[in-house]
């Protein structure tokens, strides 16, 4: 594995290899073009940082920051590399951008224990839960992380 990782902020230019990214992860729940399109082209509430590998987009996370809270809306790594530690470094990069005192939060399918875990692991609590929140009627849960 090349560890040879860029961060760096989405954009429009970015929003065909995005999106085929959603589709290839969440397949049914993926989101749409146009829903892409909105988050990254409204820059003064939307945030998208992207970890690519080559040039090639292995990760995604698209976010709104509301004085000091955050709300995670997207999250993705490509399928095959996940388990690598990609996520990992996307997450920390937002999580270190945040002021102190700050607040994440997101939803996660109750069922994606992978996801779940990886969340817990970097300091997100469970805090709640919206049922019947996905289009196929599963429940989700609220994650926060706090920074302190």
């Amino acid at each position: 594995m090349n560890n040879f990782f860029v961060i760096s902020d989405g954009s429009l230019e970015n929003i065909q290899e995005i999106y085929k990214l959603e589709k290839l992860i969440f397949k049914g729940e993926a989101w749409t073009l146009k829903m892409l399109e909105f988050e990254l082209s409204n820059c003064e509430i939307s945030r998208t940082l992207i970890i690519q590998e080559s040039r090639f987009i292995l990760g995604f996370c698209i976010f709104r920051i509301y004085a000091q809270e955050c709300q995670i809306l997207n999250f993705g790594v490509l399928p095959k590399r996940q388990q690598e530690g990609i996520g990992g470094i996307l997450i920390t990069e937002i999580l270190k951008r945040l002021t102190r005192n700050s607040s994440v939060f997101l939803e996660v399918k109750k069922s994606n224990f992978p996801a779940i875990n990886f969340y817990k692991k970097h300091g997100f609590n469970i805090f709640g839960i919206r049922n019947n929140y996905y289009k196929d009627g599963a429940s989700a849960l609220l994650m926060q992380y706090q920074k302190k």
